[in-house]
């Protein structure tokens, strides 16, 4: 069950529009934007078995990754929100970057398909992504086999509220 709902969230933050359907509905889920991280999020690329990284951390499932250094740090959002899916009945956090992380995230996704990149808050891998399509929207999107209080607490981590 973690390892599939680990792939929704992979497939959510890829980019992967063909596997998230419908369009999360608004309701009173807290929303914040513009947002100064108290913790900034690092972007790590994960390297494989035996590669040179600057440090192993586990991601969410257990598994030990070796991570490179970041190459890039998110210190502010344009806005961070939680939605609910009314089709899916799943519960979302869609992180909007600023117009310069946007470009740098897209410029790097665009060169680096298929290789995976680890979203860390507080020396803590939040999900670890294949890269499977250059994200040049600026969007971000985690989902996943989530409670509500489960994508507050997500949120809370990333935004440091």
């Amino acid at each position: 069950m973690r390892a599939a709902w680990l792939l929704v969230v992979f497939l959510a933050l890829v980019g992967c529009g063909a596997e998230v359907s419908g369009t999360p509905a608004k309701d009173d889920s807290p929303s914040v934007g513009p947002v100064d991280l108290a913790v900034p999020i690092e972007l790590h690329p994960v390297v494989e078995d035996g590669g040179t990284g600057t440090k192993v951390l586990a991601d969410p499932t257990g598994e030990r990754l070796t991570l490179a250094d970041p190459i890039m740090t998110i210190e502010r959002l344009d806005r961070a929100e939680i939605a609910n899916d009314q089709n899916t009945g799943g519960w979302t956090l869609n992180l909007d970057l600023n117009d310069a992380d946007a470009k740098a995230f897209g410029d790097w996704t665009t060169d680096h398909t298929g290789e995976r990149l680890a979203m860390v808050v507080d020396d803590e891998v939040v999900v670890a992504p294949t890269i499977q399509s250059a994200i040049t929207g600026g969007e971000i999107q985690i989902s996943g086999d989530y409670s509500r209080d489960d994508i507050e607490a997500l949120m809370d981590k990333v935004t440091g509220r």
